[in-house]
């Protein structure tokens, strides 16, 4: 019995430190002075983060990059949690039809995504930043509608909406302040979703736009081909970004099964 319940133990522990290995070797690249023929760096230094972290250019792919993901999160957002609301409130049978839809995003490649794209706009006067932020929210849609629409099913919020309604709220008050402060738990793990999905797209970004606008995700790529260590400075810094984000919704969708 003691094996037995040490086995699963020992095997996430293997696991664990398979993963964690690649991290802690990049930190170390990204502190090291020089680190080539031997174990471990021949010696320790911060320079690398300084350098990165004061360089205007990093400042302004990070602009760029919380630019691309507010918008797409916005965008998200307001087309979504009405459409969800909608299905769940007044059309459950679109739910079928949506299920499918929101296995597009998988089932179609970036490459021929972008291929569409690029064929489908290039005459059209729009600006591709616009095109780009609106294909980042779509192909955010599987998550998001699993999320909202997990939050829809485990109330009755047909009934609660109506019962608004029957004491003088109409359909805008409704969902303003009935519907919404409901799904909060929701809302909040979809923003985290559609921002990250913004943060750390590479290839619709990097083929749609051409490298023109080089975000976090593109110009890491590059550095790493100029300076490993910079480059590992900066992978690392994304990693913590990402943890930040990990942490807050392991904490959002704690709270919620506790409430």
């Amino acid at each position: 019995m003691k094996v037995k319940k040490r086995t699963p133990k020992i095997i996430l522990t293997i696991i664990f430190i398979y993963l964690l290995l690649p991290i802690v070797a990049t930190f170390l690249y990204s502190i090291s002075t020089s680190w080539i023929n031997t174990v471990l760096p021949e010696g320790l230094t911060f320079k690398w983060y300084a350098q990165l972290v004061f360089n205007p250019e990093f400042l302004n792919v990070v602009l760029r990059s919380l630019v691309l993901s507010i918008f797409t999160t916005i965008l998200g957002l307001v087309i979504f949690v009405p459409v969800i609301f909608y299905m769940n409130i007044y059309n459950q049978k679109l739910k079928a039809k949506m299920r499918y839809i929101t296995m597009l995003p998988f089932i179609i490649p970036g490459i021929i995504l972008v291929t569409g794209l690029i064929q489908l706009y290039k005459d059209i006067p729009i600006p591709k930043i616009v095109i780009l932020v609106m294909v980042l929210s779509v192909m955010s849609l599987p998550l998001v509608y699993q999320t909202l629409n997990n939050v829809f099913i485990s109330k009755d919020f047909k009934s609660m909406f109506e019962q608004s309604q029957l004491l003088g709220y109409g359909p805008v008050k409704s969902f303003m302040f009935v519907i919404v402060p409901n799904i909060k738990t929701g809302l909040i793990v979809s923003t985290l979703l559609l921002f990250s999905a913004g943060l750390g797209d590479y290839v619709i970004t990097n083929l749609f736009l051409g490298g023109n606008y080089i975000t976090l995700k593109i110009y890491m790529y590059r550095l790493m081909a100029v300076n490993g260590n910079a480059g590992s400075v900066l992978t690392i810094i994304y990693f913590i970004m990402l943890s930040i984000l990990s942490a807050i919704l392991i904490r959002t969708t704690s709270k919620a099964k506790k409430g």
